[in-house]
């Protein structure tokens, strides 16, 4: 039996979330449903994906998932910290200044 990568999205003291491990495309599905809670009116949510491992399309789906879903409820998430390889393959899809890697 394969397990499939394990992630998380803790929330740091200052209200910017964190988001470890890998999303690949064996647990794609429930990180779409792990979407970060946004409030409306504007709110703009910081994700550190520092202590993200791994990054593949899979994860940078989700990563624009997220984005539209916080557009629809009138918030922004801003990536910071992305790693070299999640950087590159946004680059490669054309895809970094819709989702504004910081």
């Amino acid at each position: 039996m394969t397990t499939s990568p394990f992630f998380s999205l803790e929330s740091d003291t200052q209200g910017t979330l964190r988001l470890s491990g890998a999303i690949s495309f064996a647990n794609a599905a429930r990180a779409l449903g792990q979407a970060p809670q946004l409030v409306r009116n504007g709110r703009s949510l910081e994700l550190d994906l520092s202590a993200l491992e791994n990054a593949d399309s899979a994860t940078l789906a989700v990563l624009i998932a997220w984005s539209a879903q916080a557009h629809r409820q009138g918030a922004s998430l801003r990536y910071l910290r992305a790693p070299q390889g999640l950087r590159n393959l946004a680059h490669l899809c054309d895809v970094e200044d819709l989702l504004g890697l910081i």
